[in-house]
């Protein structure tokens, strides 16, 4: 019999180095998102500096993203997709251009939903959560067409916010496509 059994698939390994493999190989610690971060910033009031929003992530106990945050450029930012292009820049180690929506601001901006808007409107919302689950939860706040959005999610269960992000964006590519 196997002495080691992994909680998530069940499979079984005789030796721990294998088992460690396996969860290193298929089942992965999950990257924070922006999805994520936009969480962990809820409730700021912004413009904020990043100390402040540093703060604010530790005393929502998320620890982890409060380090990311540490790491942006120290600067006051203008609202969370300021911060999530800083988070972006830092992940990918490359500048992202100067005329981003909340730089030229405007209508840009306003045409279409944001995934940081998308998690604003779960914020609460406990996972695993269904489509109808996500439509009963956003609706209250949610504008007609972010509601029309959520409607063309695919009709399963979401196990997280991540989760909602990534059917979020294949939701905007085929809207671009």
């Amino acid at each position: 019999m196997a002495q080691y059994r992994c909680e998530l698939c069940g499979a079984e390994f005789d030796t721990r180095s294998e088992y460690r493999r396996h969860m290193q190989t298929s089942h992965p610690a999950r990257a924070p998102s922006a999805a994520d971060l936009e969480h962990a910033l809820a409730g700021v009031d912004f413009p904020a500096r990043r100390d402040a929003l540093t703060e604010h992530a530790r005393s929502s106990g998320e620890n982890e993203i409060a380090d990311i945050v540490q790491n942006l450029p120290d600067q006051s930012y203008r609202d969370a997709a300021e911060v999530a292009r800083a988070f972006g820049s830092l992940r990918s180690h490359e500048e992202k251009p100067g005329h981003q929506p909340s730089v030229r601001g405007g209508a840009a901006a306003l045409e279409a939903p944001s995934a940081a808007r998308f998690a604003s409107l779960f914020k609460g919302l406990q996972f695993p959560a269904s489509r109808a689950d996500l439509q009963d939860h956003a609706e209250a706040e949610a504008t007609d067409d972010e509601m029309d959005t959520i409607r063309r999610l695919p009709d399963r269960t979401y196990a997280d916010m991540s989760d909602v992000a990534k059917s979020f964006g294949d939701v905007r590519e085929e809207d671009q496509g």
